[in-house]
């Protein structure tokens, strides 16, 4: 962390250790704040969802009953219809990641931790739609959205049978798959990087030749 802050702001380089230490974990839980507040607002705006609401695909001038107001609506909406309740396994892994950064747990392989959090979220959508759904969903779709329906899909096409036991053992496979890459992808294995230790073996020789000393 304090190597990328260095990169962005060079002047930081050419403060003291304990100085540039201080900056890099404000900027981390700052930042981790930062994600957890994104999560929290995007939550609130599918927790408030109607289908009542005015969308892109929909005009009304009903009042709105998304508490984040229109911009919710269309959030919330675009979310509901293209991921379903897929939409928690997109907000939950965020979440957990600004709370690693808030308490300093390590976070390593980025790259690979986010590409399994998106994994997760079109796993779980393909979860979701391998259940039917109730009377009181309220889109044409299925649970798990435009894109969980078309994972259930392309399994049944291949196979040429969409029934009670096909869509079981797909759900299965879904669920472990689900729970696989949501714990790698929040975090799972982490280790710490080099750049974020503090400096504490530089502090070492000094306490050794104390020792010595006496």
């Amino acid at each position: 962390m304090s190597m990328t802050i260095e990169r962005v702001l060079p002047f930081v380089s050419r403060l003291p250790d304990p100085i540039r230490d201080g900056i890099a974990r404000r900027m981390r839980e700052l930042t981790g704040l930062g994600l957890i507040g994104l999560t929290s607002v995007v939550a609130t705006a599918l927790a408030t969802w109607s289908v009542l609401d005015p969308s892109l695909s929909h005009a009304t001038s009903k009042p709105i009953r998304n508490l984040l107001g229109y911009p919710g609506a269309i959030t919330a909406d675009i979310l509901m219809q293209i991921i379903g309740l897929g939409a928690i396994m997109l907000l939950l892994p965020v979440a957990i990641w600004g709370w690693r950064m808030m308490t300093h747990r390590p976070f390593d392989r980025e790259a690979l931790r986010i590409a399994l959090w998106i994994l997760s979220t079109l796993l779980f959508a393909g979860f979701m739609s391998c259940w039917p759904r109730s009377a009181a969903w309220p889109l044409p779709t299925g649970l798990g959205g435009v894109v969980g329906d078309a994972l259930v899909r392309f399994p049944a096409s291949v196979i040429g049978a969409d029934n009670a036991l096909m869509r079981i053992v797909l759900g299965a496979l879904f669920a472990g798959a689900t729970v696989m890459s949501f714990l790698y992808a929040s975090g799972m294995g982490a280790r710490q990087k080099l750049d974020d230790y503090v400096y504490e073996d530089e502090d070492e020789p000094e306490q050794d030749e104390v020792e010595d000393s006496n």
